[in-house]
């Protein structure tokens, strides 16, 4: 069964008041694909995602709670199709955009909300991923150059592992009318290294505004830097193979423009 056929199906059983809206497809990640139907958002996870939309709902409302910026909340989840539903949130994706002068603060005291939230508050609802990034390094591809600077300045996996997003980047963060209204996308989300929140920050944005978050943060610290740094220029390397195989410019384009301020010292994707 198609991913639209499956968010079909579930609106039929679980909001059959949204049958007879137009639908629009919102496109989709290596991991799901999304449509509008009416207010709703539907969310299609991956074929052997399937189950963990269930968490990903009890997530969200727990998070909710905490965090400044919105989230979605959810409509329903239906872990037999693989599908979750939130109700719209207002605003466009960040990605190749200039974030809000606020953004970064919002950001910065948002995610120390979220990694203080406890280990027994989250239960099972989130995987426990260590994030060692030697692991990082397998299967990454990307101009030699930039892959052997990467290779030579690996850091130790952190020490404490915290609830974390762990795919913040500008696609996943909405703005309208100058203000952030919307983190999205928390299939991801684990009991992780809290730079995995940091880098893609880092990576989109640049340095200063990743000092900005840090500062609001209210925690620093060399090793930090340095994890957020490394999983930054892995995440940026990713994203530019993810374009130029796909032919998501949009990705290979933010990429590009990030690796000259992760590597600043070689030229980015051109020597």
């Amino acid at each position: 069964m198609s991913a639209r056929a499956r968010a079909a199906a579930a609106v039929a059983e679980h909001a059959p008041g949204h049958g007879g809206e137009e639908w629009a497809d919102l496109g989709g990640g290596l991991d799901h694909r999304a449509f509008r139907v009416g207010d709703l958002v539907v969310r299609v996870a991956a074929p052997d995602a399937r189950a963990a939309v269930v968490r990903e709902a009890a997530l969200l409302r727990l998070v909710a709670g905490r965090l400044a910026v919105p989230v979605p909340e959810p409509r329903f989840a239906d872990p037999a199709r693989g599908v979750i539903a939130h109700r719209f949130l207002p605003g466009r994706p960040l990605l190749g955009r200039t974030p809000p002068a606020d953004a970064a603060t919002r950001l910065g005291r948002d995610l120390r909300a979220l990694h203080d939230i406890g280990r027994g508050e989250v239960g099972d609802l989130l995987p426990v991923d260590p994030a060692d990034p030697h692991e990082w390094l397998d299967g990454l591809t990307g101009p030699d150059h930039l892959l052997r600077a990467v290779r030579a300045d690996v850091p130790r996996p952190a020490d404490r592992l915290v609830p974390a997003h762990a795919d913040l980047g500008a696609e996943h963060l909405l703005e309208d009318g100058g203000r952030l209204t919307g983190i999205i996308d928390w299939s991801d989300a684990a009991v992780t290294d809290p730079a995995l929140d940091l880098a893609r920050l880092l990576r989109d944005f640049g340095p200063a505004f990743l000092d900005a978050v840090l500062d609001a943060y209210g925690e620093d610290g060399p090793e930090l830097r340095h994890r957020t740094a490394f999983f930054a220029r892995c995440a940026a390397l990713e994203d530019l193979a993810h374009g130029r195989d796909t032919g998501r410019e949009e990705y290979s384009r933010a990429a590009e423009r990030g690796l000259t301020w992760l590597f600043p010292d070689l030229g980015g994707v051109r020597r």
